[in-house]
């Protein structure tokens, strides 16, 4: 057995690296994968491990999410792209990881789009206005008023500096002429409970993280920032309708890979994601959490990427949002 293995090592060795890529990448996985999530534990990583289960089973090795937080989700992305591109070290990661930090810092190790590889852009969620109930404010063309009125009296809750949130509101408040000071916070659990308790009357919060207060009446839910109203609040309209955004923005989640790693093994990769995405025990348990599937190929899922980073860059140039 090890002399043939030896013999099939060397044969291996001795092809053209193009043949020998497409050999090694026939074989993949060969070992467990390791699904690199660069955030704590307890976050958006909760997609991820709704979906390692069916990962394993599709691909017949154990998928395996691993936590590594740290500088904005930079040091988990970093992990990635020095880590062997074989296929068997995957990033699961989120909009502000992959493309609002090249906006926002003004040094960054790496660029995740153009140095990783796109396998696919697979889970969405909208973002959703509230207010503490205790408030004036029932609809958000009444806050633009309200807060154009009484420019020194209101302020928003802001989860995480650089965030998509921080971005969506700084481009909302130029673009209406508003002036409504942040309050900023170490995350969002610490900014949902000071609107609770009234501190802060304001905020745009992810629909997952937000939807508990609001079902059990913490919040109360003015818009979503998505082209079409979410099935968990069906009765709360989009700001697209009401005429107060230009666009949709949404919170999305994507695998991605060593950028060097085999077109066959992204390929497979792509597919048993769509594959696991169109189940439906899945799509229930993301419609529980307030999220949704999207399916996409690599080449979508780049483009779409690439898109993202300009548009943030933008609103970031244009509200000259900085973090260090």
């Amino acid at each position: 057995m090890r002399l043939t293995r030896r013999v099939g090592l060397g044969l291996l060795a001795g092809l053209p690296a193009t043949t020998r890529t497409y050999a090694q990448s026939r074989a993949w996985p060969s070992r467990s994968i390791r699904c690199i999530v660069p955030s704590a534990a307890g976050g958006y990583d909760t997609y991820a491990r709704i979906m390692a289960p069916r990962l394993s089973e599709l691909l017949g090795q154990p998928v395996v999410v691993d936590n590594r937080p740290g500088a904005n989700g930079n040091i988990g992305m970093q992990e990635v792209q020095r880590s062997p591109a074989d296929g068997h070290t995957i990033l699961f990661g989120h909009i502000g990881a992959i493309t609002i930090n090249t906006a926002i810092y003004r040094a960054m190790p790496l660029d995740p789009v153009a140095d990783l590889a796109a396998v696919a852009v697979a889970v969405t969620s909208p973002l959703v206005w509230v207010v503490n109930p205790a408030t004036p404010f029932r609809t958000m063309p009444g806050l633009v008023a309200q807060v154009r009125a009484e420019p020194d009296r209101w302020r928003y809750a802001l989860p995480s500096s650089g965030s998509i949130n921080h971005l969506v509101v700084e481009d909302f408040k130029r673009r209406h002429g508003l002036d409504l000071p942040a309050v900023p916070y170490r995350g969002t659990p610490q900014a949902q409970m000071d609107v609770v308790a009234g501190q802060v009357p304001i905020m745009l919060d992810s629909l997952g993280a937000g939807y508990g207060h609001i079902a059990g009446g913490r919040f109360r839910a003015l818009a979503v920032t998505s082209r079409e109203a979410s099935a968990r609040l069906p009765e709360v309209p989009t700001m697209l309708e009401l005429g107060l955004d230009q666009r949709e923005y949404v919170a999305w989640y994507a695998f991605m890979a060593p950028k060097a790693t085999p077109p066959e093994v992204i390929r497979r990769l792509n597919e048993v994601v769509n594959q696991i995405l169109e189940e439906a025990p899945i799509q229930a348990r993301l419609r529980d959490l307030g999220a949704a599937p999207r399916a996409s190929t690599p080449e979508e899922s780049l483009a779409f990427m690439r898109a993202e980073q300009r548009e943030f860059g933008a609103i970031a140039r244009a509200g000259n949002i900085q973090v260090e």
